[in-house]
């Protein structure tokens, strides 16, 4: 990893002064018509939580981020852009050491249209804490950064926009491979009789695509789009791959194989964003239609509509956002079973199934698997609403910044509390200190991951 990293720093490091020499010293600049920006940062911190083992304080994560961004083509019909990433660490107490092409694309500019093709981040929705619409991306639920904006993953794409109209603009954008996101159950400790097998990191597999198209009209005092997605969703399930059950030994041996799997997935959706005096209001709507039918694919979710409609309000130091967030179901029935993980497995309770001739193993814990893609996709209910509110203040003329993040699920009683500060004691230097805190009722989602999210936090950053 360190032989690949030096190459791109040297890269970068010539390419820079042969292009520009006063783009480094961006103070005797301007920067909008220099043809090459370079600019990155260097982060280091931690997070720190009481292990419930022994109430010990303990850092399941430390990390030292070095991020590195080149853009260039600025005014000349063209635009490149890199970001760079190397981090090295722990995350959940396993070592790390990884470089990223987090994105690297080239545009072409025309008058009334553009033309890019790369590793790009497109994010689409409207909404701050829950975006519907948003199918494109995927993104790492489990990322240890202060800045959630590291959460988002790119794809390799080609995008194009026209803009025939100044009020209407459409966009077409097409994804030849498949990227996961990084599920939020994957520092989840597995049972000794159970295994799961992860996807890489890119599935080349051709027939792996995907398509989006989304129209944006800007009518006076409103904006808002219509959006059609139809390929593999950016959040796999879990699918159960193989099961072994020996009854002839004393004790019983049990075997689970389980995958990451993706599907495919149609996303119908909507969203807009107006002025209301001092408020700005926003909202989302998608109605996603998997391919395949949940009744025989458990790694598939249930159809459903989902929802979000927020506001914001800006008064002196002060900016509070809020919203609420919901969704239904389709064709919803209850599960019969308990999901299979992140529960204490009745061996008794399996035992006296076994004794009944008619009883299937296999697909009773297929049903287990299906009810955990249910547990981690919202879908145990027919119904559910969330709630979303964010505080913020900005003191000292903006150097100090307080904030406190609170997201809750009154159907699954899932909370997530978010206080922090950043201060930027002088320019470039950024210092953040918050925490994460997940909770739930029993058996919920965040109960399940409370144990290894859980943080408090500090990081600094420089940036050049």
């Amino acid at each position: 990893m360190k032989t690949s990293f030096i190459p791109v720093v040297l890269l970068l490091i010539f390419f820079v002064p042969a292009s520009g020499q006063d783009t480094l010293n961006t103070g005797n600049i301007d920067i909008f018509n220099s043809p090459v920006v370079f600019g990155g940062f260097v982060r280091g911190g931690f997070y720190s939580w009481t292990d419930k083992d022994d109430d010990k304080l303990h850092v399941p994560t430390a990390f030292s981020d070095l991020g590195l961004k080149l853009e260039t083509g600025r005014g000349k019909g063209f635009k490149a852009y890199a970001d760079v990433r190397f981090r090295y660490g722990a995350e959940f107490s396993e070592h790390v050491s990884s470089l990223d092409i987090r994105e690297a694309w080239v545009q072409v500019n025309g008058a009334k249209w553009n033309f890019s093709a790369g590793q790009k981040i497109i994010k689409w929705g409207r909404c701050d804490f829950t975006n519907p619409t948003n199918r494109l991306s995927p993104f790492n639920t489990v990322m240890r950064s202060p800045d959630r904006e590291d959460m988002d993953m790119a794809n390799l794409l080609v995008a194009a926009r026209v803009t025939p109209w100044a009020p209407v603009s459409l966009e077409a954008v097409f994804i030849p491979f498949y990227r996961p996101s990084v599920l939020i159950i994957d520092p989840i400790p597995l049972p000794a009789f159970a295994g799961i097998e992860q996807l890489p990191p890119l599935v080349t597999d051709g027939k792996m695509y995907g398509y989006a198209l989304r129209a944006d009209f800007h009518p006076r005092l409103i904006d808002f789009s219509v959006s059609w997605f139809d390929g593999y969703d950016p959040m796999p399930g879990i699918a159960l791959t193989t099961f072994n059950l020996e009854l002839e030994q004393p004790i019983p041996l049990m075997e689970i194989g389980l995958s990451v799997k993706p599907y495919r997935n149609r996303v119908l959706g909507a969203d807009f964003e107006t002025i209301a005096g001092p408020f700005g209001i926003r909202g989302e709507a998608a109605w996603s239609d998997p391919d395949l039918s949940y009744r025989v694919n458990e790694y598939v979710p249930f159809p459903e509509l989902e929802w979000a409609v927020g506001a914001d309000w800006t008064g002196g130091i002060w900016r509070i956002t809020a919203e609420y967030s919901g969704k239904h179901v389709s064709d919803y029935v209850p599960s019969a079973v308990d999901p299979l993980l992140g529960t204490e497995i009745d061996f008794s309770g399996f035992a006296t199934l076994l004794a009944n001739p008619q009883f299937d193993a296999g697909d009773y814990v297929k049903q287990q698997v299906g009810a955990f893609n249910r547990l981690y996709n919202y879908q145990m209910y027919e119904f559910y609403h969330s709630a979303g509110l964010r505080a913020e203040a900005e003191l000292a003329y903006g150097k100090v910044l307080p904030s406190l993040t609170t997201l809750y699920s009154f159907t699954s009683h899932d909370m997530l509390v978010m206080p922090e500060l950043r201060v930027k004691p002088s320019d470039g230097l950024t210092v953040v200190a918050g925490a994460e805190i997940y909770s739930g009722c029993k058996g919920s989602l965040y109960d399940i991951v409370e144990d290894f999210m859980n943080g408090v936090y500090v990081s600094l950053r420089v940036d050049f």
